[in-house]
């Protein structure tokens, strides 16, 4: 039986622990496949506001060396995760690395739940708690959401 994972990182202790987890787990079965899936942070509203016609190209320029700054810093979190899988006996067409730019309205719990579903995942794994508390006081934990809106997915969380 073939299964396909979301595995969600965001950097914290949590994530790594979880990934630790499924390769431990399931390292070395060649009928499981990952998909390590980050969420980036929005861009700053100061770089999406129009300025005037002169002030325009400047700041698409600055939107551009902050999107490929900002990408290169976030999605580097997942190569050491790709490497602690394959030692695990994952090979490289069993992992896929995905991340994806939320916007300012952007629920991270959605994001990860559509990802898994375009990805046809059976299988979320995550984090019991990720970086921000602040954020998860004031919105809720981003794996509650998970947890409570899965349908017709495993949710492994990993504390």
């Amino acid at each position: 039986m073939k299964a396909k994972i979301l595995l969600t990182l965001d950097g914290s202790n949590a994530s790594i622990r979880a990934a630790e987890y499924v390769a431990k787990l399931l390292g070395g079965q060649p009928e499981v496949s990952v998909v390590l899936f980050h969420t980036l942070v929005p861009v700053p509203p100061a770089l999406l506001e129009a300025g005037t016609f002169e002030q325009e190209p400047q700041l698409e320029q600055q939107r551009a060396q902050w999107l490929k700054a900002e990408q290169a810093v976030e999605c580097d979190i997942l190569d050491p995760v790709r490497e602690m899988l394959k030692k695990a006996g994952f090979s490289s067409n069993q992992i896929v690395s995905k991340c994806h730019r939320l916007n300012a309205r952007s629920d991270v719990a959605s994001e990860i739940l559509n990802e898994a579903r375009q990805s046809g995942c059976d299988t979320i794994v995550l984090g019991k708690r990720g970086h921000s508390r602040i954020a998860e006081f004031l919105t809720g934990s981003i794996t509650e959401k998970v947890v409570r809106h899965a349908k017709n997915f495993a949710v492994w969380v990993i504390d």
